[in-house]
C-alpha cells in the first residue's frame, strides 16, 4: 500500500509534527553539533526502516560503525537493517587525507548524479552533512543540487539535507530554505543547569495534521527522542 508518509516510529513525535514525514519532501534540517540533529535524523530512518522503506544515508561526519554505535546508544539501532541491505551507509571522506578545494567543490554534483541513478533503490535519502559538501561549490552548483533533489522527491521520496548554521553563505541558505519543502530549525540551551533542546518547525508542506511550531525534546538513551512540556523549556 502507498504511503503518504513516514512515521519517526515516535507517536508523541509524529503527532506533533502532524501526522510524519510527509512523501513527497524535500527536508532541510539546520541545527549545530549537540542540538540533536543527527539523532532525529536517525529516528526518521529508525520508523522508516522499521515500516519497510529502503534509506541511502550519506556521511561526512562519522564512519559506517561509528553511525551505527551511535544510533544503538540512543535505543535506535540500525545494524540489523544496515545487514539486511535495507539501509546503505556511504562515509565520504578519506582518512589521513586533506580535501583540497576542487576535490571537495566537485563532490556535490557526484552526489547529485548518484542520487539519481539510484532512486530506484531507496525511499529516504540521507545527505549529513549538506554543508561540508556545498560549502567550496559555488551558488550555481549547488541550486543545480536542489533542482535535482526537488525533481527526485516529486517521484515519491524523501530527501533529508542536514545543515550547521552559518556554513554556507546566506544567499544560499535563503534559496535552499525556499525550494524544501520543509525546514526544521534545531538549538539548545541551557535552564537551571539542565540542557534543554528546541526543535523548531518552520515549514512543513504536506502534513496530515497540525503541527507545532515549537517542540522541547532531550535525548534519552532508552528511547531516543523524549517530548517535554514546553512550559519546561519555558521556565
Amino acid at each position: 500500500m502507498k504511503r503518504s508518509f513516514i512515521s519517526t516510529g515516535n507517536e508523541e513525535l509524529d503527532s506533533r509534527i502532524g501526522g510524519g514525514i510527509p512523501i513527497p519532501s524535500l527536508l532541510l534540517i539546520e541545527g549545530d553539533h549537540g542540538t540533536g540533529k543527527s539523532v532525529f535524523i536517525q529516528q526518521i530512518l529508525f520508523g522508516g526502516l522499521r515500516d519497510g522503506f529502503k534509506a541511502y544515508y550519506i556521511t561526512t561526519e562519522s564512519t559506517i560503525r561509528e553511525f551505527l554505535l551511535q544510533s544503538k546508544r540512543v535505543s535506535l539501532d540500525l545494524t540489523n537493517y544496515f545487514l539486511r541491505g535495507a539501509l546503505k551507509i556511504f562515509p565520504v571522506h578519506i582518512e589521513g587525507a586533506r580535501w583540497a578545494k576542487d576535490i571537495a567543490r566537485s563532490l556535490l554534483q557526484i552526489v547529485s548524479e548518484f542520487m539519481k541513478k539510484t532512486m530506484e533503490d531507496w525511499d529516504i535519502f540521507v545527505l549529513d552533512s549538506f554543508s561540508v559538501l556545498a560549502v567550496y561549490a559555488n551558488t550555481n552548483i549547488v541550486l543545480d543540487f536542489l533542482t535535482v533533489a526537488k525533481n527526485v522527491v516529486s517521484q515519491d521520496k524523501v530527501v533529508i539535507l542536514a545543515v550547521h548554521p552559518g556554513a554556507l553563505s546566506e544567499e544560499i541558505m535563503i534559496r535552499a530554505r525556499s525550494v524544501c519543502d520543509g525546514y526544521i530549525r534545531l538549538r539548545s540551551f541551557e535552564i537551571g543547569g539542565m540542557l534543554i533542546k528546541l526543535m523548531e518547525i518552520v515549514k512543513l508542506r504536506g502534513a496530515l495534521g497540525p503541527v507545532d511550531s515549537m517542540i522541547a525534546f532531550d535525548i534519552d538513551p532508552a528511547f531516543g527522542i523524549k517530548i517535554l512540556p514546553l512550559s519546561l523549556a519555558r521556565a
